[in-house]
């Protein structure tokens, strides 16, 4: 799932879902138009929130409520599932993966810095950074047969026939380039 911020402004946010979250005065770490990757969604508040790696990002993603977002692709991620989460004496909904959505402070100890979460965290950012279509990556690897890619920045050659993800790494430059491979299957779940 995409969004693209539309205002990082929290006055432009109806006072009631700013409630406990920001003042009205602040502004959150986003850039306008900017494309954001969300790797949790939520309920909160009566609220829907995108959990996001925002421009402050270091270890762990912050949840930031939907009205700051416009959605831009709707496919939800293939790492998800579905969860209840108990908060307030209420059953809240959840998709995030797995270890996120069962672990009830699995996001605590993320933001606590405990290894084991954010490594968790780490491993499965990489993975959905490289699920979606990016509209700012101008670089496509070339196919070298039915089984290799090559890097046209590095030359680099590696091995992968895998057409499910939009984007791919170099792994010797570490460059992110298209996948002359990916077949979008839902092409209308895409707004523009």
């Amino acid at each position: 799932m995409k969004i693209k911020c539309i205002t990082n402004l929290a006055k432009n946010i109806p006072p009631e879902i700013l409630t406990n979250y920001t003042s009205p005065t602040s502004s959150i770490p986003l850039i306008l138009d900017k494309q954001y990757i969300v790797y949790a969604l939520s309920e909160y508040y009566q609220n829907t929130w995108y959990c996001i790696c925002d421009e402050s990002y270091t270890y762990h993603p912050m949840w930031i409520p939907q009205q700051f977002f416009q959605l831009v692709d709707n496919r939800i991620s293939r790492y998800w599932v579905f969860s209840f989460k108990e908060d307030l004496d209420k059953n809240r909904f959840f998709f995030g993966f797995p270890e996120w959505a069962i672990q009830l402070d699995f996001y605590d100890n993320l933001t606590d810095g405990e290894q084991q979460e954010v490594q968790i965290f780490k491993s499965y950012k990489e993975l959905m950074d490289l699920e979606f279509p990016d509209s700012s990556i101008p670089e496509t690897a070339q196919t070298g047969d039915n089984e290799w890619l090559i890097c046209p920045t590095c030359l680099d050659a590696w091995q992968y026939n895998d057409d499910r993800d939009a984007l791919v790494k170099c792994p010797k430059c570490l460059k992110i380039l298209n996948n002359p491979r990916y077949k979008n299957e839902y092409p209308r779940l895409m707004n523009k």
